[in-house]
């Protein structure tokens, strides 16, 4: 079992593909892919500090995850309104589908995670840790985000702080993880290659 720890710090800052912000790539797959060459999946976190369009990725899958602030209202034009407004709450839609956010008050910022069904099959879940769990490893690729807390991992002797990512490889069986003081918000995302032909 291959595990990494992924700091705020070590994630690539990159400018939104429209241009509009920039968003802080936590974690991608192929390690150095960009928008330009494709990946299978990403995760990154974003300040969204103005209202407007959202960049449109066609052929990906999306999720959306408020972390901080008070969120915002997305307009996907045709297909309805939907509100990214309780922490932790969450959207997922087609990334070539017309969105664009109108905040609620003021800056916030937003987990994302992007996906090609072509390659990955993702499945992405959140956990509100009040104490310690064995957390199940059934993906190829399991990441762990923490969203709020801190959290700590026996098993290598870990200390997971806010926005931090631990990502395993070929994981089997279960995972201890037990949250700081007061808890931990956990955002787990299981990533397997696509089944699809």
């Amino acid at each position: 079992m291959d595990w990494t720890h992924l700091k705020p710090a070590d994630g690539r800052l990159m400018p939104w593909k429209n241009g509009g912000g920039t968003t802080l790539e936590l974690a991608v797959d192929p390690p150095g892919a960009t928008l330009e060459t494709g990946f299978r999946w990403r995760i990154s976190s974003a300040e969204v500090g103005v209202s407007g369009p959202f960049s449109a990725f066609p052929g990906l899958e999306r999720w959306l995850l408020l972390l901080e602030g008070r969120g915002f209202e997305l307009d996907f034009g045709s297909r309805g309104r939907r509100d990214l407004t309780v922490p932790l709450s969450t959207i997922r839609f087609c990334g070539d589908w017309p969105a664009s956010a109108t905040l609620v008050e003021g800056p916030c910022t937003d987990f994302n995670l992007m996906v090609d069904p072509k390659a990955c099959q993702a499945n992405l879940r959140c956990l509100r840790l009040t104490a310690s769990c064995l957390l199940p490893l059934r993906a190829a690729t399991t990441l762990l985000f923490v969203a709020r807390g801190t959290a700590a991992v026996p098993l290598w002797d870990l200390y997971l702080g806010q926005r931090h990512t631990l990502r395993v490889e070929a994981g089997e069986g279960s995972l201890q993880v037990v949250p700081g003081y007061g808890g931990a918000d956990l955002i787990l995302v299981e990533l397997d290659a696509s089944r699809l032909s």
